[in-house]
């Protein structure tokens, strides 16, 4: 392949935001170019739960990957007691990320896109009319757009000059099996984690086990996982797999946009920082930035500024409410949990937002008029959340 082929878009990056970007502009009718640094299949450290909400975005049924779908949780506070709340509609699909990852890509293909695994990209060139892609083998292509779907740690984002980051961090691990009392169940763990929580995650053949929390803590997260993990009985020799990763967080407002470069996904920081959840605004930021691609390309529009403003408008306002919602439960957790265990009503609420019945920000609205008030108790938790968040970095630091 020489620098002279052209394509409509090249998508650097084959996860779920950017096979669903690289799937709708195929079926749009463009030449679209999807790469991948690995070799597909390929596994990624992800919890691989698929909320019910996030598959809403979907323009086709992941079914086929899909190992279990659970309608139950099980919440443990600061690995002491739990409580169980069934849900009368499914919550999440449990998926691998290896076969969800593979199977999206395989409907970008479907649709008329060109995937290549296995070429890793050295470097992004963007001008006022196109951009081209270097590979590490030497060859170069060159696209009019380019959707940056390569992660946190990705060329494209250092590529158009945008800065690091934040991020969380997190560990996970496989136990071998599914006892039967998790066939069922979700399992959330709250209270121990600074900044974070643990998770029981049933597969098909295994359960996903994790905890996560503020950067900071990243020293702490193997003998966090192990404690956890043997609290609900999955005891630490026979956790394999340990793989640590960074969730990247978005500052609401900055860029997604820059000349014709569109970031998605994890490159453009979409993790909720409530739920740790990033696959849902993968989905959504991949497609809404296919639609902004086509209308360019289609000169319906003069840059890509509408996926930008679609960003903010959607994802960057639940973003924030959720935000709220993170620092309110991290500044005192234990009076959140105990809504949560003894209100229905806040319960049932969660649930609808996991279906994707709701948004956060339709949850401040029923604030109605004491949503300043929500709004005051938000900023001053945020700053005590910042503090005890700096302090753990630095205890970290020292040891």
């Amino acid at each position: 392949m020489t620098a002279e082929a052209r394509y409509d878009t090249i998508v650097v990056g084959a996860g779920p935001a950017g096979s669903l970007a690289a799937h709708d502009l195929a079926a749009a009718g463009a030449r679209v170019l999807l790469v991948d640094r690995a070799a597909f299949p390929r596994d990624k450290p992800c919890g691989g739960g698929v909320l019910i909400g996030a598959a809403r975005h979907l323009p086709f049924s992941i079914e086929p990957v899909v190992e279990r779908t659970l309608s139950d949780f099980r919440v443990r506070y600061r690995r002491d007691w739990t409580f169980e709340y069934h849900s009368d509609a499914p919550l999440v699909h449990m998926t691998r990320r290896a076969r969800l990852d593979a199977y999206l890509a395989e409907q970008a293909v479907a649709a008329g896109a060109t995937f290549q695994d296995d070429r890793r990209v050295r470097g992004v060139e963007p001008d006022a009319a196109h951009v081209t892609v270097r590979f590490e083998d030497g060859d170069a292509v060159s696209a009019a757009t380019l959707v940056a779907a390569d992660g946190v740690n990705g060329v494209c984002r250092r590529a158009v000059g945008l800065p690091p980051l934040r991020a969380a961090v997190a560990m996970e691990a496989d136990s071998p099996g599914v006892p039967g009392d998790w066939s069922r169940h979700v399992g959330i763990e709250l209270g121990s984690m600074p900044g974070g929580y643990g998770w029981v995650f049933p597969k098909g053949d295994h359960c996903n086990i994790g905890v996560g929390g503020w950067l900071g803590i990243g020293p702490r997260l193997r003998g966090e996982l192990d404690a956890y993990g043997a609290m609900e009985r999955f005891a630490a020799p026979e956790l394999a797999g340990h793989r640590g990763y960074r969730l990247p967080l978005r500052d609401v407002g900055s860029p997604v946009v820059v000349g014709r470069v569109a970031l998605v996904g994890d490159a453009a920081g979409l993790v909720d920082q409530l739920s740790g959840e990033g696959i849902g605004n993968a989905f959504r930021s991949g497609r809404m930035a296919a639609a902004a691609i086509a209308r360019l390309l289609a000169g319906e529009a003069a840059d890509l500024g509408g996926y930008q403003r679609a960003l903010e408008e959607t994802i960057d306002a639940d973003l924030a409410v959720s935000r709220q919602l993170y620092d309110l439960l991290h500044d005192h957790p234990w009076p959140y949990v105990q809504i949560m265990r003894r209100s229905g009503r806040f319960r049932r609420m969660l649930c609808r937002l996991v279906r994707g019945e709701t948004d956060y920000v339709h949850v401040r609205r029923r604030f109605g008029p004491l949503a300043p008030c929500f709004d005051l108790a938000a900023r001053r938790a945020a700053r005590r959340v910042s503090q005890r968040r700096r302090r753990a970095g630095r205890r970290a630091t020292v040891r």
